[in-house]
């Protein structure tokens, strides 16, 4: 009777540790080490701990033990050398497929190279093997100098994290997991809009956080980890295990639910599922979690004497009122620098003045009683009874910047200053201008003429100077439109990539039975809820005056009956305006363009699968390029104009 309990025990023991679902692997051991993983966790090691930016490895995607070669890089703010790079990375890949070829055709390999390359498989393997082999290489760029940072500035933050995860009742060692999305550095974003340390998209961020113009807390490191306890223990809830849960945390939970239904416990997803999305990265986000725990948790082990940063003691305030941030950082006798560092959240127009901090927002400064008192003694006409609003102005066919200007009562310069226009103010259709307020005029003189302004900045004033004082016939051409071209044909330098484009204006309006309704057309990104969010009515009644069923979806350049019964057309429009200008001012914060490039449709291109697969874009920036191209109806044969993107830092 005790030798039939004993094997039983085991036979559940080791069952329930092969699924993940014991109390013993979400208590004493959350986070199983399956022995399958095992070479994906070194290579991961190796990634953080061994070869740094200036080294690339070549690899098998599948069989991560497969290394084929370790070549260096040239570093990056060299000249050219991104360029040289690639073609470097390319050349090599490319050797090697023709070398897995060669095994594939004759086994009887001679050349020191192959016998190598063969070598790395086993006694064992095919032919399929190495042909297989062939289209499966994939760089990966070595980590170790920037995990090394991201150690030392997750000394500021890991006991605070540690202290919100420890209020969801969560595993400790989850604090490590932005050193696999981020470096913990606060200034990333991808190329998808995954901003701050834990890389919350925009949609997934506003589920548990503010996200919008003014205030985006996916920035902030403190705010951010309350939400990503949240998402964390709602994907454990959901799924039953930290493996699942934590691959949820870049797959997603309903993705992951599918793929546990289909095998039902990691390790077989891990080595047998094929999901549509379910890819390298995903595959292997829980060995670089495991890795970067055992790094980050013995850092002293891989990185020696390294000293990390420590907390700051802060204080938080609620500010009552919606307040300047210089007139406040002068108030308190900082400076705005010192106000932003502590409150991530705070977006870029805030400390350009195009908008106030918010009333009631939390405030983190340094603790001190001298701040105490000063905050306690804020004067009451610092603060502003409303929020700056956002003017912009929609360019049509024909328009003139000058005669735009004059229209809003403002000067030319204002315009191209606020807009980053070239000396000759050159617009085109389709580009929504900020409008400066005359508040605005001030402080851009300011800024474009005074000691900080850039010598590219002063060189396009005096140009404009220069080129006001010329005939008036010439002055009268300032800004006249230019078309946007569907190809790649030069006129693309005119393009500016910091302008939101598209039509968000609402396109007529009516009434009907004493309600005001409007007709839009549907630009990239933009669904039922932010409509419903605009709009303060509820998604379904949308759904309903556009007789769309409850899983019906809208699509981009689609028109749309929306209601005007709590928010008007002007506040809606505004609202648009900067939902997309916060993408944009984003992306364009970490990324820059360099250029263009054209690309021919093939047979089963759509521009969703494009962006995603092969661009590696936000369809929003391609279509920016395209306005006068349907990329709704992409025909085979038909060219499209592509930046080329550079990442402005990299992590």
């Amino acid at each position: 009777m005790v030798k039939r309990f004993f094997f039983l025990f085991l036979v559940t023991f080791f069952f329930f540790v092969g699924t993940g679902y014991s109390s013993i692997s979400v208590t004493n051991q959350p986070f199983f080490v399956f022995p399958s993983l095992t070479a994906n966790i070194e290579f991961w090691k190796k990634v953080y701990s061994f070869y740094d930016s200036n080294q690339g490895i070549i690899h098998d995607t599948d069989d991560l033990s497969i290394i084929y070669e370790v070549i260096d890089l040239e570093p990056r703010d060299s000249k050219g050398a991104r360029r040289r790079n690639i073609n470097a990375i390319r050349k090599t890949k490319l050797r090697y497929a023709e070398l897995l070829r060669k095994l594939s055709r004759d086994p009887n390999f001679e050349d020191k190279d192959e016998r190598r390359i063969a070598g790395l498989f086993g006694d064992h393997a095919t032919a399929a093997d190495f042909l297989s082999a062939a289209t499966n290489i994939r760089f990966q760029r070595g980590q170790k100098d920037f995990f090394r940072e991201g150690l030392i500035r997750s000394g500021r933050y890991l006991p605070e994290i540690k202290r919100i995860f420890d209020q969801y009742d969560l595993p400790e060692d989850l604090i490590y997991l932005p050193h696999v999305e981020s470096s913990f550095n606060l200034q990333a974003y991808s190329k998808f809009g995954a901003a701050g340390i834990w890389q919350f998209t925009h949609s997934t961020g506003k589920r548990f956080m503010q996200v919008d113009y003014t205030v985006d807390q996916r920035w902030d490191p403190l705010y951010a980890s309350e939400a990503a306890a949240r998402l964390l223990r709602q994907n454990f809830d959901i799924l039953g295990s930290w493996p699942l849960a934590l691959t949820a945390y870049n797959h997603g939970a309903k993705a992951m639910s599918n793929a546990k239904k289909a095998k039902g416990n990691y390790e077989t997803i891990f080595n047998e599922y094929e999901g549509r999305r379910f890819k390298f990265a995903s595959r292997n986000f829980y060995s670089e979690f495991l890795a970067a725990r055992e790094i980050a948790k013995n850092y002293t082990d891989y990185f020696p004497d390294l000293i990390l940063s420590q907390p700051i003691k802060t204080r938080t305030y609620t500010i009552e009122g919606f307040i300047p941030v210089k007139e406040l950082a002068e108030h308190l006798k900082l400076n705005p620098e010192e106000i932003r560092s502590l409150n991530r959240s705070l977006r870029e127009p805030v400390f350009r003045d195009q908008k106030y901090i918010p009333k009631g927002f939390q405030l983190r400064l340094p603790d001190n009683d001298d701040l105490v008192q000063r905050m306690a003694s804020i004067p009451a006409d610092l603060y502003k009874p409303e929020q700056k609003r956002s003017r912009f102005y929609w360019v049509r066919k024909g328009d003139v910047a000058s005669v735009i200007a004059r229209r809003h009562d403002i000067t030319l310069q204002d315009l191209i200053w606020a807009n980053n226009l070239d000396y000759r103010a050159r617009i085109y259709a389709g580009q929504n201008l900020r409008i400066p307020t005359p508040e605005d005029s001030l402080l851009l003189a300011a800024q474009f003429a005074g000691p900080a302004a850039s010598e590219e900045q002063k060189t396009a004033k005096e140009r404009l100077r220069l080129e006001q004082l010329k005939e008036a016939s010439v002055t009268a051409s300032l800004g006249k439109t230019e078309e946007t071209p569907g190809s790649a044909n030069g006129e693309n330098a005119l393009i500016n990539p910091s302008i939101v484009t598209g039509n968000i204006l609402v396109k007529r309006e009516f009434a009907k039975k004493g309600v005001n309704f409007g007709v839009i057309q549907v630009e990239t990104g933009e669904t039922l809820g932010h409509f419903a969010e605009w709009l303060q009515v509820s998604a379904q009644y949308i759904r309903n005056l556009n007789h769309l069923s409850f899983r019906g979806e809208i699509h981009m350049d689609q028109n749309l009956v929306i209601p005007f019964t709590r928010i008007d057309k002007e506040r809606f429009e505004e609202q648009r305006y900067e939902f997309h200008k916060e993408f944009e001012e984003d992306f364009l914060s970490a990324y820059d363009i360099e250029g263009v490039w054209q690309y021919k449709i093939k047979r089963g291109d759509n521009i969703w699968t494009l962006c995603k697969e092969q661009f590696e874009l936000p369809v929003w920036l391609i279509k920016k390029y395209n306005l006068s191209v349907d990329l709704n109806r992409l025909r085979p044969g038909q060219k499209i104009v592509i930046p080329v993107v550079e990442a402005k830092t990299e992590s």
